[in-house]
């Protein structure tokens, strides 16, 4: 165990005290060591300086806590503005992005895409039964918003769903789709290397298959949206109707699909203010280049253009606009635009109404600081920008980029950062050490780029009241989530310690089960490591080897996991087992047996409730992988029943060679196995002797 140790250990009069008793070994002339002495007063002063150096090294002030989290491989979260997805109208009229919206307490949100004015309306939905059996229209469904099945239509599987929409976007068409999430175990988050838990195909009329090009539902395991690009092959069918046909060839082990309702007027919206806003354009060297800045912020607001040539950015002062309803169009000359194909021009956009607090004079002083005035909100630090004039290395002055960082004295005298204290609202930038500095002048430092948020006072609940700023109109939301605030050191070093409580390397087989329960995108249901256990030798005593049998959450009575889900969880295994241990997952086995009870009961007892409780009490569980069933047990449980007076007896049956029989009449199962109930009987005795 690493013991802490102190170095304040000393006070004042001790450092002074052992240095006096140094002197006279040190300098055998100096003899005078009272007080009046001009050497024992710089003596004293050493000793104050060394007491105050030792005092800052025994303490862990935030900066030095935050690095040493940072060596620990955790890095503070930062903040995040609340998110939600509203409901348009199809008679809406089409907005600009970052268009406002507002609640009526105040909660500025804005749209982070546009609204075209030719968007898809979903005019109906209907299901393709299975083995020709037709067509069923189910259109009445989008606006109930009832639950059902689009692949198992009426219990029937193998059935496809329809979608029609009134109209064809001109380049990609998205689609919400709200998906019923089951109960019990929930869905491991995903990552890159995990496979889709089923194979769906997508079909739009004229264009055949298609791949989406952004799946958020992870092929409909969670609501979210699908995304396609649309080229003119998608035409209209007969009636006029842009179908979409979505069908699916491999179910996948666990549950069945469920939604709970389509839309496609549904767009995403951020809660943010945009302060400053900087929009960036690759363009080529024309005398006349005209640009379009398309969002709604961009419209009424102050504009600063800025060209980068090959010797760096220059500040663009001839240019014309044009205001148009959903954009502004910018003419400028960019003939001397830098043609490395990287971007070559920024069009900041500030806020006119906060342009005083958008512009600063510089002193040039080392470390000076800039004071944002927030009003108590937050700025989103990873969309913080400066443009200032700097001094570059061919010595002359140029506007240049500046960006955030968490820390000064990480960066050398050249590099073009700053600092942000979110609780003083203040940036500082360096001191030409760590650091570049900024050269002095008036209106040397430009924000150009500022968002500010509410960040967890922006998580609204759904239906809120959201209205346009520019007209008035109210539109449904959903619930706005994921806004939150910087993480604090505090909260750090409590996510540390999760982290390092739950370590990925597997020791104990209870490790292993863990680490086969946390595999990322399924849904398991239950995990049994076996060590020395190899399924391929016969259930032979392997060493060096650990079997995981898993049961997925599935549906039915019996749910086997398929050859993506094993795969998946022996990737997982494969990453968390220590050297020279050879892990593997394989799928839980099922033994049959039958269960006969006869019970003493008050008259009124019904046999099919105790039928009933001896189903669920023997339901396939990850908890029943490798137990057997108990004769008490049963009895003990049929006790509780109302009604039940005395349980009379109790007789298990295996039906296979998978279980085996004790003395005591109980059941006892291969560690790899779960027992399945085939059968239940129960006889009610009519008179109690």
């Amino acid at each position: 165990m690493l013991l802490s140790r102190n170095l304040d250990d000393q006070r004042f009069e001790d450092i002074v005290r052992e240095a006096e008793g140094r002197l006279p070994w040190l300098c055998p002339v100096w003899t005078d060591h009272n007080a009046h002495d001009p050497g024992i007063t710089i003596l004293e002063l050493m000793a104050w300086f060394k007491e105050t150096q030792q005092y800052e090294m025994n303490r862990i002030g935030p900066e030095l806590e935050r690095k040493l989290l940072e060596l620990a491989g955790l890095h503070l979260r930062a903040e995040r503005a609340a998110e939600c997805a509203l409901d348009i109208p199809p008679d809406a009229p089409p907005r600009a992005a970052l268009s406002a919206l507002e609640t009526p307490e105040g909660v500025v949100f804005e749209l982070s895409e546009e609204i075209p004015r030719n968007r898809p309306v979903l005019r109906r939905m209907l299901i393709e039964r299975a083995q020709g059996k037709g067509v069923a229209d189910i259109t009445g469904m989008l606006f109930e918003e009832a639950v059902f099945q689009p692949f198992e239509f009426g219990g029937e599987p193998g059935s496809a769903l329809l979608l029609d929409f009134s109209a064809r976007p001109e380049k990609t068409l998205r689609i919400w789709f709200d998906v019923k999430a089951p109960g019990g175990v929930p869905r491991n988050e995903p990552d890159e290397e995990t496979e889709l838990p089923r194979t769906l195909v997508w079909e739009l009329s004229g264009m055949g298959r298609v791949t989406p090009k952004e799946d958020e539902t992870f092929a409909l395991s969670r609501s979210g949206y699908v995304t396609f690009a649309l080229t003119d092959a998608w035409r209209a069918e007969a009636d006029g109707c842009y179908r979409l046909r979505l069908r699916q060839t491999e179910a996948g082990c666990e549950e069945s699909v469920r939604l709970n309702c389509i839309k496609a007027g549904r767009y995403r919206a951020v809660q943010t203010e945009s302060r400053a806003r900087a929009y960036r354009f690759t363009v080529e060297p024309k005398r006349q280049y005209r640009v379009d800045v398309r969002s709604a912020q961009a419209r009424s607001a102050e504009t600063a253009v800025f060209l980068r040539t090959c010797e760096g950015w220059r500040q663009v002062s001839e240019y014309s606009l044009q205001r148009l309803q959903s954009s502004l169009s910018i003419l400028l000359d960019t003939s001397e635009a830098d043609t490395d194909g990287a971007e070559n021009l920024l069009v900041s956009c500030l806020d006119p109404i906060h342009l005083h607090d958008l512009l600063f004079d510089a002193t040039g002083r080392p470390g000076e600081s800039f004071r944002l005035n927030l009003g108590g909100k937050s700025v989103l630090t990873e969309n913080l920008m400066l443009m200032c004039q700097t001094l570059c290395t061919d010595g002359e002055l140029r506007p240049a980029l500046w960006h955030c960082v968490d820390d000064l004295s990480l960066c050398g005298p050249r590099d073009r950062v700053f600092e942000y204290d979110r609780k003083r609202e203040i940036l500082t930038v360096g001191d030409g050490e760590h650091g570049a500095l900024i050269v002095p002048g008036t209106g040397a430092v430009m924000v150009v780029e500022e968002l500010v948020s509410l960040c967890s006072g922006g998580n609204i609940p759904a239906n809120a009241g959201l209205h346009f700023t520019e007209d008035g109109m109210e539109v449904g939301n959903s619930a706005a989530q994921y806004g939150c605030e910087a993480e604090s050191l505090a909260e750090g070093r409590g996510r540390l310690l999760r982290k390092l409580e739950n370590t990925r390397k597997c020791v104990s087989a209870g490790d292993f089960e863990r680490q086969a329960l946390k595999t990322p995108g399924l849904r398991v249901a239950g995990a049994r490591a076996i060590p020395n256990f190899d399924v391929r030798q016969k259930h032979q005593k392997t060493a060096a080897c650990v079997s995981v049998a898993v049961l997925p959450a599935g549906e039915g009575e019996m749910p086997m996991p398929d050859k993506r889900f094993l795969a998946a969880v022996s990737r997982q295994l494969e990453r968390s087992r220590t050297i020279c241990i050879r892990a593997e997952a394989i799928p839980v086995r099922y033994a049959d047996f039958t269960v006969s009870v006869r019970l003493w009961g008050e008259q009124g007892l019904q046999k099919e409730a105790a039928e009933d409780a001896i189903k669920e009490l023997f339901a396939p569980s990850g908890e029943r992988i490798g137990e057997g069933v108990s004769r008490n047990e049963l009895a003990s449980a049929l006790q509780q029943l109302p009604g039940v007076l005395q349980v009379d007896r109790v007789e298990f049956r295996g039906t296979d060679q998978n279980s085996y029989q004790t003395a005591a009449g109980d059941l006892t199962v291969m560690p790899d196995t779960i027992l399945h109930l085939e059968r239940v009987t129960v006889s009610l005795a009519k008179n109690r002797r």
